[in-house]
């Protein structure tokens, strides 16, 4: 399979229609397990071949979320709901007197005291 970012970029082209998400995916923690084993084994000392595995991993997680990504958008853009939050009151509200409004808040002030 791929050893660095640029096989891993071929392998997937030519390997396009045939290859499943599944499969990319098992590849994908195949190299994982690698990298981890090849980070323990040297100490965090990076190598071309751990940096070659490190990229592969790169090109394979941007091929899964271009893949992903054009379904996601599709889905969301269906379901978008532009209709107005508020519809508009279809009579007036009738607007209070200064009188009126003086004396509900006079009542309000009562109701708290109590």
């Amino acid at each position: 399979m791929a050893t660095n970012g640029e096989s891993a970029r071929q392998w997937l082209e030519q390997n396009r229609e045939q290859i499943s998400e599944e499969r990319i995916l098992q590849i994908r923690s195949n190299l994982v397990k690698k990298i981890n084993q090849m980070a323990d084994a040297e100490d965090l000392a990076v190598s071309d071949e751990h940096q070659g595995l490190l990229e592969a991993l790169d090109v394979m997680d941007a091929w899964l979320q271009e893949r992903a990504t054009p379904q996601e958008t599709a889905v969301e853009a269906s379901t978008l709901d532009y209709s107005p939050l508020i519809q508009e009151p279809s009579q007036t509200v009738p607007q209070l007197t200064q009188e009126e409004k003086l004396r509900r808040f006079q009542n309000l002030l009562k109701d708290t005291k109590k």
